[in-house]
């Protein structure tokens, strides 16, 4: 697994296969074959999409905590 993949949820990778580094895969695909690096492959068996989106790590400019709000003394409010 190559730097700044992104994996789905429920996704399985079967076998001796390379994901290159900025890869995404989407979730619940099943990976049969390597992916190359900045390609998104999803499906059973998971398929490359035609368009390719050349970005350097797709899981490092989602912002995952954006709905998260510090109220005080260390709590947070979701």
């Amino acid at each position: 697994i190559g730097d700044g993949v992104l994996i789905g949820a429920g996704v399985k990778i079967l076998g001796n296969i390379h994901v290159g580094d900025g890869a995404k895969i989407g979730a619940g695909s099943v990976v049969l074959s390597d992916i190359p690096a900045h390609a998104t492959a999803v499906g059973v068996p998971a398929k490359l999409l035609k368009k390719q989106v050349k970005e350097a790590e797709p899981s490092m400019l989602m912002d995952q905590t954006s709905f998260i709000t510090d109220v005080g003394r260390g709590d947070y409010m979701i």
